[in-house]
């Protein structure tokens, strides 16, 4: 009997050491899958984070090629150029022989002829080495646009509504009496978009040679269009197909030579530097402020070179270079060969008129010119609609020296 109940009271005991042996086997099992699962909660968070951190970073990234894509950004105008030769459909056709003519048409503002000779082929033994590009003289490094205020039209004409007259009856009164009207008139004036073209000849070489075509008439086209542009924008006549030019002569106020003027015969020995000091006068009494002057290259270099009795130089400090440009009484030169020489226009630019852009550069290609089919030649036009809207005439005040210096000179 003692003995069964030895065992039983064994058994009960390994019983109970086997319950504790599992009971803490499954408490170190939840502990473990506890831990593990713990461990792998934040490494799947880290993951997650990383993951949607570099989704983040692509869509930034696709968005930044859309944007490239719609949007290129070019270093210089022959990147411009190149590129829209290259991807021109038209121009490819054109160079396949599928059609006679190309249209390359330019959306952004990036207004920024003859034969090629002088080649021998008897110098080609020894061998030739080609320079990159094509040499020519400069064009203007400073036009009218680059101080004209430039918008852009969906119209072909330009309406703006300007003072015509004013009186000014502005006064003190006393009580109980009644004011003067001051007066006014207004009047619609109507500036109509022209078209301003240059047209030159190239060969088929240059037409298949893309990147050196790009380099030329990145270059070329557009400063003959700016050329021009500058022409008009100063003596255009207004009457179409023209501009109406600042020196037109319903366009700008005249230097002031009457006899009531501030400095009639009051200046002794007048100078061409004193015909400009008075234009800026001229100018701040109709309550303008200059922005620029725009001169001959011989008549600005005449002022810079005037000496006195004595050889030395009069400019003084009224005529300097700063900030990279030239200016005479701390107003900005514009040095321009489409104004004459002997002449001067004094203006606000940034007030007194602004160009409006109907239509960006367009260059066009065609056979169709003469005898080019025959010659192996590509006639280039380059082609802008824009209108010049004269906003006040007594923003600007132009003249002519000798008349100016007379009027100025002592009698």
């Amino acid at each position: 009997m003692e003995e069964n109940k030895t065992k039983q009271e064994l058994d009960a005991l390994v019983n109970k050491i086997d319950s504790k042996i599992e009971e803490s086997s499954q408490q170190v099992r939840d502990n473990v899958k506890n831990e593990v699962d713990s461990f792998k909660s934040n490494e799947i968070k880290d993951l997650l984070d990383k993951h949607t951190n570099v989704v983040d970073r692509l869509d930034k990234i696709e968005v930044e090629n859309k944007k490239a894509a719609s949007f290129p950004v070019y270093k210089t105008k022959n990147e411009a150029f190149t590129d829209a030769f290259e991807k021109s459909e038209s121009l490819k056709a054109m160079k396949s022989g599928n059609t006679d003519r190309a249209n390359v048409e330019f959306k952004s503002d990036v207004l920024i002829s003859g034969a090629f000779s002088g080649a021998n082929s008897s110098r080609d033994v020894t061998g030739v080495q080609m320079v990159d590009g094509i040499k020519r003289d400069p064009a203007a490094y400073t036009n009218l646009r680059d101080i004209i205020p430039v918008g852009s039209t969906t119209s072909n004409v330009i309406r703006f509504v300007k003072e015509a007259s004013w009186t000014d009856n502005a006064a003190a009164v006393a009580e109980g009496s009644a004011p003067s009207d001051s007066e006014f008139t207004l009047s619609a004036n109507d500036a109509v978009v022209q078209k301003l073209t240059s047209v030159m000849t190239i060969s088929q070489e240059m037409l298949d040679d893309t990147p050196a075509l790009g380099s030329y008439l990145s270059n070329r086209i557009p400063a003959k269009i700016n050329s021009l542009l500058d022409t008009q924008l100063l003596t255009g006549n207004g009457t179409s197909p023209n501009l109406q030019g600042l020196l037109d002569a319903a366009a700008a106020a005249e230097f002031d030579i009457a006899s009531s003027a501030p400095f009639y015969h009051a200046i002794e020995a007048a100078q061409d530097l004193d015909v400009i000091i008075v234009a800026l006068n001229q100018l701040a009494l109709a309550n303008y402020q200059a922005s620029a002057i725009v001169l001959n290259p011989t008549d600005f270099h005449k002022i810079y070179l005037l000496k006195d009795g004595q050889d030395a130089y009069l400019r003084g400090n009224s005529v300097t270079s700063a900030d990279g440009f030239l200016r005479i009484n701390g107003v900005r030169v514009v040095v321009n060969n489409q104004c004459n020489s002997g002449e001067f226009i004094v203006g606000d630019f940034s007030q007194g008129s602004q160009i409006w852009q109907r239509e960006g550069l367009n260059i066009a290609f065609g056979y169709e010119d003469s005898d080019n089919f025959s010659k192996y030649l590509v006639s280039v036009r380059g082609m802008m609609r824009i209108a010049h809207a004269i906003y006040s005439s007594n923003a600007y005040v132009w003249g002519t020296f000798s008349t100016a210096k007379t009027s100025l000179e002592t009698a």
